[in-house]
This record gives structure tokens, C-alpha cells and sequence, in this order.
């Protein structure tokens, strides 16, 4: 098992996991039913394929029991442990963070063109607030992918309808979605380790 950190508070519970094991080892631990199996085999991606089972491993490891992994047809995930759910992975990381809240997380690895992408997902106010500072640019992206998690596969723009106040030096902030008929808001937690951004949207109660 390759945990590398469990958080739980008041607000969530959060699971990191480095992938290091093979495939054979993954499956070994998961023991997949055969429904699992025609699931896990619809992604043709080796990489794909190991980080959805290590999703599944850490769902089992909270319950200390099987959990069944379910997605919506908008791909929204959801288990009968938690009343939220939220699943991201990229290369050899993934993470799932559980509350009663709805919850997006979003992980990703450093893009060294950050500065060039970044205008798809930006604003003016965030591109005055960021200043071109790479790190600044990761966090906001991946806030913004963390909401669009919680809004269940509804059609929207990064640049338009979510919003990322300037963080604190804590690399927490607000975050917000809005169309013309309401606005929700987020209080978003960022942070770094080795070449990875992290982000956690939780809608305020």
C-alpha cells in the first residue's frame, strides 16, 4: 500500500495515494467482483486502468470493507460511505476526498507552458492577481477544475462563470460560480508537494 497521507477534520476526509505497484499487485489487493472487472476493463489506458482500481483500494481501505464505486452518466462519482464524493488522479498520484458537502478536488502535475494555457482559464482580474507567477497559475487551475467537479458536468467557461479570489499566503481563498441565475460559493485549500498542485472547492453551508 502506498498511502502517503490521510486527512480527516470536520469538513472532509482526504486520501493521497502514490501508484508504485503493478497492475498484478493492485488487482491482488482489490479482489475485484466481476462487475468491477468489466468496469475497470473499459478503460483502455494502462495508467487509466491502475488509477481507477487505486480509487477503488482507497475507498476500501476507509470502509475497511468493499465499497461499491458508482458513476453518473456525467461521470459524477459517488459511493455509500460518504454524501460526497470527489476522484482525481494524474500520472502516478491519485487522491478521493469524502464529506457531507459537496466536494471537487483536482490534482495536477507541473506544465511548463502554464503561461501560454493559461489565458483558456483566466480572467483579468486573476491574470492582475497571479502576475504570471507559475505556481499562482497552477493553484487557480486546478481550484477551477475542483468546481466544475461539484456542478455535475453542467456546460460552463473556466474564464466566465468560476472565479478565484487571490489567495492568502496559506494558499487558501474563495472560489465562485455564477450564471445568470445564481452565484455558489467555495472556500478552496491549495497546496504543493514535489512537482504536483492540489486544490479542495468545498461549497460553503
Amino acid at each position: 500500500m502506498s498511502i502517503i497521507k490521510i486527512k480527516k477534520n470536520t469538513e472532509y476526509t482526504l486520501v493521497i495515494w502514490k501508484i508504485e505497484e503493478d497492475m498484478n499487485s493492485l488487482l491482488k489487493q482489490l479482489k475485484p467482483t466481476k462487475q468491477e472487472t468489466n468496469e475497470i476493463d473499459r478503460f483502455k489506458n494502462h495508467n487509466r486502468k491502475k488509477q481507477n482500481i487505486t480509487s477503488r483500494l482507497i475507498l476500501n481501505q476507509l470502509a475497511n470493507k468493499k465499497v461499491k464505486l458508482h458513476y453518473s452518466e456525467n461521470g459524477v462519482p459517488s459511493c455509500s460511505i460518504f454524501k460526497h464524493i470527489s476522484i482525481s488522479h494524474s500520472k502516478n498520484y491519485c487522491t478521493v476526498i469524502g464529506s457531507k458537502n459537496k466536494i471537487g478536488i483536482d490534482i495536477q502535475y507541473y506544465k511548463k507552458n502554464i503561461l501560454e494555457i493559461s489565458p483558456k482559464f483566466i480572467n483579468q482580474k486573476e491574470k492582475k492577481t497571479s502576475n504570471g507567477n507559475k505556481e499562482t497559475l497552477h493553484f487557480i487551475w486546478c481550484a477551477k477544475e475542483a468546481i466544475y467537479k461539484t456542478l455535475n458536468g453542467i456546460n460552463c467557461s473556466f474564464k466566465e462563470n468560476i472565479h478565484i479570489e487571490e489567495m492568502n499566503d496559506k494558499h487558501t481563498t474563495c472560489g465562485y460560480y455564477h450564471n445568470l441565475k445564481k452565484t455558489i460559493k467555495y472556500d478552496v485549500y491549495c497546496e504543493k508537494f514535489e512537482t504536483y498542485f492540489m486544490a479542495i472547492a468545498i461549497i460553503k453551508p
